[in-house]
């Protein structure tokens, strides 16, 4: 559709959006079913992702006289302009009005009441049967008053999240499209080192990797400067381990190949980069793990998410018998959702079940401690049978990693292979 050539992917939300559109050009068959078009449409969702892409482009795909309202001016000013332009879009109806970044809005947002969104409010409500629409977008829509967010102001919200797998792969072919690359950059590669992360993070990755292209003097943009991009980006790793002693980044290397092992072992295609690069943070190295569809819905894949997070501590065990002291945020987040599959999800009966910990008693929280450390226990014991049964792989990939830092996802496969074959 006319208007939204722009906004790779996302199709359901564009088939939606669509159907406002249709509405505003064919309002007769509507009409005659008694339906009206409703009165506005609020995009959320996280920065970057596209939402206000998605709302420009309904806006000209509706051809309708539109006014754009963003925060750039001095609160009272401000407050003022929204009066204007809702008056303004009264007497020019049929018009479209676009609320962007209305989350933003508010100077004081501690306010209950911030008068930025009592203008607003007040401007919806009196353009009410003007033929007058509402588009708004906002990173979180929890910011906005439940008032706001009603039916009858906005009809329709739509949560906009990051690109799927098969999206983020159009998208970045698209960018990908008016640059100079190497033969060996594919899209689906990209896509994988950049899963879940956002539209603009895609852009900024590829402008990233183009930098680094310019200042080797490179006629195109090679894999590895895309990964150089990735790894400084995304993972806000550091352009190197030169400062690293050997046996430590040997164990930090036998961390991650711990973590890849036995993520790979559970779904071969979820691992898309491993590096023993540190981040400027306390991080000594990072293996990506991908979660597919459908994993928030599946006890079976969470749980093997906690044996992957304690993979890193039961490589570095098995292999030097010592305790890994960078294993400390994979405990802790193992931990976490230990507790919740006991307290949330009943996986020890109805017993240990908790809406609020707030209402469990001193009883049930002893109770709860020991039932965690026994699961905690038992996946960390997983672990290390799945690793003993992966161990060949775990030498190579560790190996790999001491000598060249980073391994990718095609990499990781033949090392796999080549374990599997020997």
């Amino acid at each position: 559709m006319k208007g939204f050539e722009n906004v790779i992917g996302y199709e359901k939300e564009k088939g939606q959006l669509y159907r406002l559109c249709d509405m505003v050009k064919s309002p007769e068959k509507y009409a005659a079913l008694g339906v009206r078009l409703p009165r506005g449409v609020l995009l959320h969702g996280d920065p970057g992702v596209g939402k206000t892409l998605m709302a420009t482009a309904l806006l000209e795909a509706m051809g309708r006289k539109s006014y754009i309202l963003r925060k750039d001016e001095s609160n009272e000013k401000f407050v003022e302009t929204i009066r204007k332009v809702f008056a303004e879009a009264k007497k020019n109806a049929p018009s479209v009005i676009l609320l962007d970044d209305l989350d933003k809005f508010p100077s004081d947002s501690d306010s209950h009441n911030p008068e930025e969104l009592i203008a607003v409010q007040t401007g919806i409500d009196a353009v009410r049967g003007a033929d007058v629409f509402i588009v708004a977008t906002a990173n979180d829509e929890d910011e906005l008053p439940r008032a706001l967010r009603r039916p009858g102001r906005f009809d329709l919200i739509l949560e906009v999240r990051a690109p799927d797998r098969r999206e983020a792969i159009e998208i970045v072919r698209h960018y990908l499209s008016d640059k100079k690359v190497s033969p060996d950059v594919s899209a689906e590669e990209v896509a994988r080192l950049m899963d879940g992360n956002s539209c603009a993070a895609l852009e900024a990755v590829l402008n990233e990797a183009g930098i680094y292209a310019g200042f080797d003097n490179s006629p195109v943009i090679g894999r590895e400067h895309i990964v150089r991009a990735v790894l400084r980006t995304v993972f806000d790793a550091e352009e190197a381990v030169n400062g690293m002693p050997h046996a430590e980044k040997e164990m930090v290397a036998f961390h991650e190949a711990g973590h890849a092992a036995i993520a790979l072992a559970f779904d071969p295609e979820s691992v898309g980069i491993v590096s023993v690069r540190p981040s400027k943070g306390e991080t000594r190295g990072m293996t990506q793990v991908l979660k597919p569809d459908g994993y928030f819905g599946s006890y079976k894949r969470m749980r093997e998410r906690v044996v992957m997070l304690l993979a890193g501590k039961a490589a570095v065990d098995l292999k030097f018998g010592t305790l890994d002291v960078g294993a400390a945020s994979d405990i802790e987040r193992a931990f976490n959702m230990v507790g919740r599959f006991i307290t949330a999800y009943g996986a020890y009966g109805f017993g240990s079940f908790s809406a609020s910990r707030y209402e469990v008693s001193d009883a049930q929280m002893n109770k709860i401690c020991v039932e965690r450390s026994s699961m905690l226990a038992n996946f960390y014991d997983e672990a290390k049978e799945v690793l003993r049964k992966n161990w060949a792989f775990v030498e190579r990939l560790a190996a790999a990693l001491v000598e060249k830092d980073t391994v990718l996802y095609d990499e990781l496969v033949a090392l796999r292979e080549q374990s599997l074959a020997a």
